[in-house]
């Protein structure tokens, strides 16, 4: 495997989802990849530095709050794209 699939699985068990990839054989790696050890870190770090990062992620509720508040707001700031998502005709030019 390469370390690619590695932190694949490492990201799916920080979500708290399957890793496809049995643990055992991941903590291996990461005890013998520098790099896989060093993104694991860094992806840990990041986790616990963003609100609602935990498995399963933000609340339905908080999700639809934010999404009432871009429709009100006319949309993400003006680039283009609706609350809905880009359209046809959404395409920087």
């Amino acid at each position: 495997m390469r370390c690619a699939q590695f932190r694949t699985a490492l990201s799916a068990r920080l979500d708290g989802e399957a890793a496809g990839v049995p643990d055992r054989r991941v903590d291996k790696h990461v005890a013998r990849c520098e790099a896989c050890r060093e993104w694991l870190e860094r992806a840990e770090r990041l986790r616990g530095a963003v609100p609602g990062a935990g498995a399963g992620g933000p609340s339905a509720d908080w999700s639809a709050k934010l999404l009432a508040r871009l429709g009100e707001a006319g949309g993400l700031g003006g680039n283009g794209i609706g609350a809905d998502g880009p359209g046809v005709g959404d395409r920087p030019r």
